[in-house]
C-alpha cells in the first residue's frame, strides 16, 4: 500500500512557532514545558516532530519516549525510553557528569536491581540528565502518548515541570485532551505557569483543502477534483490522519488516479471502506473498552453516527445505568462525543464519520443484520410516538415521545421522531424488509409534516415508494396510506405537478385493494387541493363533483367539511357570477362542521377561505378571521397554517399600512420549514409593499430572492412571479420597455390564461396598476387613463374583488382632475373601500379636494387635500403622484397651495430620476407665472428640507462658509463674490428659512454640518 503524507505541515503555524520559541528558549537557558493536546490524529505528534527536528537542526540533543498504547502501562516506560536514547551515540554524558544519580538511571532503565528509591530520587536524575546533555546547545525531551503513561511516570513529568525553568532543556509532551491523570497534570501545571498548554482543533476548509493538494504533490488545492475535496470534508472533519489516510485508500483503489500532466482525475466511487490504519487505530481503542462497553457500541454504530443511546442501550441488553457507564469510558477514549446537547437530550455522536464504520465493518453480515433489526424492534417497541397506527399514521395526540416506566423524560430526544422512524426504516432495509422500512418511512413523513419540516417530509415519504415498489410483500393499505401522505405534503409544498399521475396510481392501489368509497373520496379531495394550488379552478371542481359521487346524499361531517373548504377555495377563483356568496357560504359552513367534529386543521382551511371572501368587502372583519386562523393554528401545533395566516395577516398589513413586520415573519417561518410557494409569495407581496414606499432596493432585494428559489428548485410558478414582481419594479420606475419584456414572457407562459390566474388577483388588475402608473411616470395621462379604463372594465366582469387592487386610486383622481368622476363615485361605496387601502387613501381624498375646489369651496378643497397627505410619508410616490395631479385642478381653481405642491413634486421626481414628470412640474410652475430656479452644479447635494424652501446652490455654499465661522469679507473672497452679493444671499437664506438672524443661520449651518 502508499502512502500519501504532506512534506509542509499545514494549517498549525501559529502551534508550530510557539514550539519552536519554547525550543529556542531552552537553548538560551530559559527551560518550560508544553503540553499538546487533542484527539487521536488530530497532528500532535506531526507538530512536536517538526519542532524536534528544528531542534536537532540547531544542535540541540533530543530524547524521545512513548508511553504503551497497548495493554497494561509500563512503569516508566517513556522515560526509560528516553533515558536510553541520550545515553547511546555520540554525545551522551561522561563518566561523573551524573554523580550518585546514574545508578538511579540505570535502574530506571532496567539495567540495574529495584531497592525502593524513592521516585523523587529518579526524577532528580532525569533532570540531571537533560541538563548534562544541554550543557552546550540545550536539550529537548520528547514523551509522547502521556494520557496512557503510569502514575509514577506523570510523577516524575510533574517534577520536570516545576524544576525545567532556569534549565537549557524544554519538555514537550503530547497526549489526548479528555479527561484524566495526564490531563489533571497538564492544567495544574498551566495553572501554576510553570507549563503551557497547546490544544490543536481540527483543520478548516481550506486547510483541508490545502493538506489534501500537499499530499498529491501540488500546492494549490484547484488542481484537486472537486469530488475528493468533498468527500474530505464530510468524512475527515479536519482530522488530518484521516485525510492522509482517504486519500491514501482513493488512489490505492484506483478511484483516484494521477494523469500524465500530473493533475488527478477520479475514476470510480470514492465511497471506499474505512482505511485500514483508520479502522486498526479505531479498534485498538474499542477493543481497550470492557466488554459491554464493546457491545454498546457495536449496537450504536448500526444505528450510525449519531445515535440514541437508550436504543442502542436496549440491543446490548444493558440497563441505562451501565450503559451511561461505558458511554463514559467510551468518550474518554475519544470514540464518543462527551455528551449529549440541550437541544438533542438522550443522543450522542461517534467523534469521526469513520468510527461507526469501521465498527460495523469487522461485524460479519449475519451480525449486522440481526443487530440492524433488533435496533429497529427495539425503536418500535420504545414507543416514540404515541398513538401512531403502522399502516397509516395520523397524530392523536401532542405528538410527543412517550416514557418507559422510570425513566426520565426526553431520553431519546424530544422531537425526533421522524429522526427515529427514518432510522428505524433504514435498518429494515439493511436486514432485508423493505415493506416494514416503508410503513416506518410513512411514519417519519407524518411526523415531519406535523413539526413543519415540509422538504424532509417529501424526501422520506419519496424514498418508501422506492422501497414500494421493489417489495412484493408490500400491504396494499401501507402503500396507499405512503401515497395519500406523500400527495397531501405535495400540495402543502405547492409542488402539485406530480399529483395526477399519483393520485391515478392511488386510486387504481385503493380500487384493487376494495378500500370503503370515503377512502377513495379523500384520493379526490386531495387532487382537488392540487388544482387549487396550481390555480386549475374547474379541474378541481370536477375532482370534488367526483368526490361528492363518491359520499353519497349524506356524507360524514368531517368528510363534508372538508370538500366544502376545497369548494369555497376553487369556487372563489372560478369565473362564476355568485362566486364570491357561494364561496362565502361554504366556508362558514365548513369552518361551524369542522369545529364542531374536532378538525382543526380543516377549521383553518375554512377560516382561510372566509377570510378571502371578507377581504373585499371589509379588511377588519378579514383581519379578525385570519387571527382567528393563526390562533386555531398555534393550538393545535399546525405549523404550515400558522405561517399561511402570518402571510394574509402580513398581506393585510401591506393593503392598510404598506407595513413589512409580518410579511417578514411569516417569510421566516415558511423559509425554515420549507414551504418554497409560501416563501414566495411573501417575496412578492415584500416586494410590492417596497415598491409602494417607493423602496427600490428592498425591493430588488425581495426580487432577487425570488428568481434564486425559482432557479434552484425549477418552480415554474416561482419564476412568473419573480418575472411578474420585475415587470412591477420596472413600472415604478417608468421603464416600458423592461415592463412590456416581463408582461411578453407572462403572456406567452400563461397561454391565454389572465395574470391574475397568477397572481391571485382578477384579471389585469395588477397589469393595470403596472400599466397605469408607468404610464403617469413616463407623463402620459392619456394612456394610462386609457389603461386604467381596460383594468376597470376586467375588474367589473368580477366585482366581487373590487377595492383592494391599488390602481382604482389614481384612477379616480386621474377621473375626476378630468371630470369624469362627480360626488357619486366620490361619495361612493368604492371611495369608501378605498379608504382602507393605503395606497389607494390619499388619491381618494384628493379627488374630494379637487370637487370642492371646483364649486368654490378653496377652504374646504384645501383642508381636504392637506388631510389626505396625513400619513402618506412612507408612500411618497402616492403623496407626489397626488400633488402632481390634483395642483393643476388648484391652480385653475384658485384653492391650496399649488405653487409649493408643485415644487415639492419636482423636486421629489428630479430625485429620484423620474425627469419627465419633473420636467412637467417645471412647465405647468412657469405657466403659473412662478419663478423656477435652474438647477447649478451641486444642487443635487442640497439637502432635501432646503431644497424645497427653495434654497439656491450657491445660497447653500455661502451657508455652508457661514457654518465654518467665516465672515462677510472671508465667504466673498472663497467665493469670488462681493461683500454686497454675500449679504443678498445671507437675506435670502434668512428669509426661505424663517431664521431671526446670522447667529440662527451658523446654528443652522452647523446642524447640518453635524449630519442632522
Amino acid at each position: 500500500m502508499s502512502s500519501l503524507s504532506s512534506s509542509v505541515l499545514v494549517g498549525r503555524e501559529p502551534e508550530r512557532d510557539l514550539l519552536t520559541s519554547a525550543v529556542r528558549s531552552a537553548g538560551e537557558g530559559r527551560g518550560s514545558s508544553v503540553f499538546v493536546l487533542g484527539e487521536p490524529g488530530i497532528g500532535k505528534s506531526r507538530l512536536v516532530e517538526e519542532a524536534a527536528d528544528a531542534a536537532v537542526r540547531a544542535g540541540l540533543r533530543v530524547l524521545r519516549g512513548r508511553a504503551a498504547s497497548a495493554g497494561r502501562a509500563v512503569p516508566l516506560r517513556p522515560l526509560a525510553e528516553a533515558v536510553f536514547s541520550g545515553l547511546r551515540g555520540e554525545g551522551a554524558p561522561a563518566d561523573g557528569d551524573l554523580g550518585p544519580y546514574e545508578p538511579l538511571l540505570s535502574r530506571l532503565c532496567g539495567l540495574a536491581p529495584q531497592d525502593g528509591a524513592p521516585l523523587v530520587g529518579y526524577a532528580e536524575a532525569v533532570l540531571r540528565l537533560l541538563g548534562a546533555l544541554g550543557r552546550t546547545g540545550g536539550c529537548v525531551l520528547v514523551l509522547e502518548d502521556l494520557h496512557d503513561a503510569d502514575a509514577d511516570t506523570l510523577t516524575i513529568v510533574d517534577y520536570l515541570t516545576d524544576n525545567l525553568p532556569g534549565q537549557r532543556a524544554v519538555l514537550l509532551a503530547t497526549l489526548r485532551g479528555g479527561p484524566g491523570p495526564a490531563l489533571d497534570l497538564a492544567e495544574a501545571a498551566a495553572s501554576r505557569r510553570t507549563a503551557r498548554t497547546l490544544r490543536l482543533a481540527r483543520l478548516g476548509p481550506a486547510h483541508t483543502a490545502e493538506l489534501a493538494a500537499r499530499c498529491l504533490g501540488h500546492g494549490d488545492a484547484g488542481h484537486v477534483p472537486a469530488a475528493v475535496l468533498d468527500r474530505l470534508h464530510a468524512v475527515s472533519e479536519g482530522v488530518p490522519f484521516v485525510v492522509e489516510e482517504l486519500l491514501t485508500a482513493m488512489v490505492d483503489s484506483g478511484d483516484l488516479v494521477q494523469r500524465k500532466g500530473g493533475g488527478w482525475t477520479v475514476t470510480g466511487s470514492l465511497n471506499a471502506h474505512v482505511p485500514a490504519t483508520v479502522a486498526a487505530a479505531v479498534l485498538q481503542r474499542v477493543d481497550h473498552l470492557e466488554p459491554p462497553g464493546v457491545a454498546l457500541l457495536e449496537a450504536a454504530a448500526v444505528l450510525g453516527r449519531r445515535f440514541p443511546v437508550d436504543i442502542a442501550a436496549r440491543v446490548a441488553g444493558l440497563d441505562r445505568v451501565t450503559a451511561l457507564r461505558q458511554l463514559r469510558y467510551a468518550a474518554r477514549a475519544q470514540l464518543v462525543t462527551d455528551g449529549a446537547t440541550a437541544e438533542e437530550p438522550g443522543w450522542h455522536t461517534f467523534r469521526h464519520a469513520l468510527t461507526a464504520d469501521a465498527i460495523t465493518h469487522r461485524l460479519l453480515p449475519v451480525e449486522r443484520a440481526a443487530l440492524c433489526l433488533a435496533a429497529a424492534d427495539a425503536i418500535e417497541s420504545a414507543g416514540v410516538i404515541e398513538g401512531v397506527d403502522a399502516a397509516r399514521p395520523e397524530p392523536r395526540g401532542a405528538g410527543r415521545p412517550a416514557r418507559r416506566a422510570g425513566e426520565p423524560y426526553g431520553l431519546i430526544g424530544g422531537d425526533s421522531g421522524d429522526d427515529l422512524y427514518r432510522l428505524a426504516a433504514e435498518l429494515c432495509v439493511a436486514g432485508g424488509q423493505r415493506a416494514r422500512a416503508a410503513v416506518l418511512l410513512t411514519r417519519a413523513g407524518r411526523q415531519a409534516v406535523l413539526r413543519g419540516a415540509l422538504l424532509t417530509a417529501v424526501e422520506l415519504l419519496d424514498r418508501g415508494l422506492e422501497l414500494t415498489s421493489g417489495a412484493a410483500d408490500a400491504p396494499p393499505e401501507a402503500v396507499a396510506g405512503l401515497l395519500e401522505e406523500l400527495l397531501g405534503t405535495l400540495v402543502l409544498t405547492g409542488d402539485v405537478q406530480r399529483v395526477p399521475e399519483l393520485g391515478d396510481r392511488l386510486d387504481d392501489v385503493l380500487t384493487v385493494w376494495g378500500a370503503p368509497p370515503a377512502r377513495r373520496a379523500a384520493g379526490f379531495l386531495t387532487r382537488a387541493r392540487a388544482a387549487a394550488t396550481a390555480q386549475q379552478w374547474e379541474e378541481g371542481l370536477t375532482a370534488v363533483r367526483r368526490a361528492r359521487e363518491l359520499l353519497g346524499a349524506e356524507p360524514d361531517p368531517a368528510s363534508r367539511a372538508a370538500l366544502d373548504s376545497v369548494a369555497a377555495h376553487l369556487v372563489l377563483n372560478s369565473r362564476r357570477p355568485d362566486r364570491l356568496e357561494s364561496a362565502r357560504a361554504l366556508a362558514e359552513g365548513a369552518v361551524a362542521t369542522a369545529e364542531a367534529v374536532g378538525l382543526p386543521e380543516v377549521s383553518c382551511k375554512a377560516l382561510n377561505m372566509l377570510g378571502y371572501c371578507l377581504r373585499p368587502q371589509d379588511l377588519a372583519e378579514a383581519e379578525k378571521v385570519f387571527e382567528r386562523l393563526v390562533a386555531t393554528a398555534e393550538t393545535h401545533a399546525l405549523p404550515v397554517w400558522r405561517i399561511r395566516g402570518l402571510l394574509e395577516l402580513g398581506v393585510l398589513d401591506r393593503i392598510r399600512t404598506t407595513g413589512t413586520d409580518r410579511l417578514l415573519a411569516a417569510r421566516k417561518a415558511a423559509e425554515e420549514t420549507g414551504a418554497v410557494l409560501m416563501t414566495a409569495w411573501a417575496d412578492m407581496h415584500l416586494a410590492q409593499a417596497h415598491v409602494l414606499r417607493d423602496e427600490h432596493d428592498r425591493a430588488l432585494e425581495s426580487a432577487t430572492r425570488l428568481r434564486t428559489t425559482a432557479h434552484r428548485l425549477r418552480l415554474r410558478e416561482v419564476q412568473l412571479i419573480g418575472v411578474g414582481v420585475d415587470a412591477i419594479i420596472a413600472a415604478s420606475r417608468g421603464d416600458r420597455q423592461k415592463l412590456q419584456a416581463a408582461l411578453h414572457v407572462m403572456e406567452s407562459a400563461l397561454a391565454g390564461r389572465s395574470a391574475g390566474a397568477l397572481w391571485g388577483y382578477a384579471d389585469t388588475s395588477v397589469w393595470g396598476w403596472a400599466h397605469g402608473i408607468c404610464s403617469l411616470l413616463r407623463e402620459e395621462p392619456d394612456r394610462a387613463m386609457a389603461e386604467f379604463t381596460e383594468a376597470d372594465q376586467a375588474m367589473r366582469a368580477l366585482p366581487s374583488t373590487r377595492g383592494v387592487t391599488g390602481f382604482l386610486g389614481p384612477y379616480l383622481l386621474l377621473r375626476t382632475v378630468r371630470g369624469a368622476a362627480g360626488w357619486a363615485e366620490v361619495d361612493g361605496a368604492v371611495a369608501d373601500r378605498l379608504t382602507q387601502v393605503h395606497w389607494d387613501r390619499p388619491f381618494a381624498g384628493w379627488s374630494r379636494a379637487v370637487l370642492l375646489g371646483r364649486e368654490g369651496r378653496a377652504a374646504e378643497a384645501a383642508k381636504a387635500a392637506e388631510e389626505a397627505l396625513a400619513g402618506t410619508d412612507a408612500i411618497p410616490l402616492a403623496r407626489h403622484l397626488c400633488l402632481r395631479l390634483g395642483a393643476s385642478a388648484a391652480l385653475a381653481d384658485g384653492w391650496g397651495q399649488p405653487v409649493e405642491w408643485l415644487r415639492a413634486a419636482e423636486q421629489f421626481f428630479h430625485d429620484r430620476g423620474t425627469t419627465r414628470v419633473s420636467a412637467a412640474c417645471r412647465a405647468v410652475l412657469r405657466d403659473a407665472g412662478s419663478p423656477v430656479a435652474r438647477r447649478r452644479e451641486g444642487h443635487d447635494t442640497i439637502p432635501q428640507e432646503l431644497r424645497r424652501a427653495g434654497v439656491t446652490a450657491r445660497e447653500y455654499e455661502v451657508l455652508r462658509l457661514l457654518g465654518r465661522g467665516l465672515g462677510n469679507q472671508e465667504i466673498a473672497e472663497q467665493l469670488f463674490l462681493s461683500p454686497r452679493t454675500v449679504e443678498k444671499h445671507l437675506a435670502s437664506l434668512r428669509n426661505r428659512t424663517d431664521q431671526s438672524g446670522r447667529a440662527a443661520l451658523i446654528a443652522l449651518a452647523r446642524r447640518y454640518a453635524d449630519g442632522h
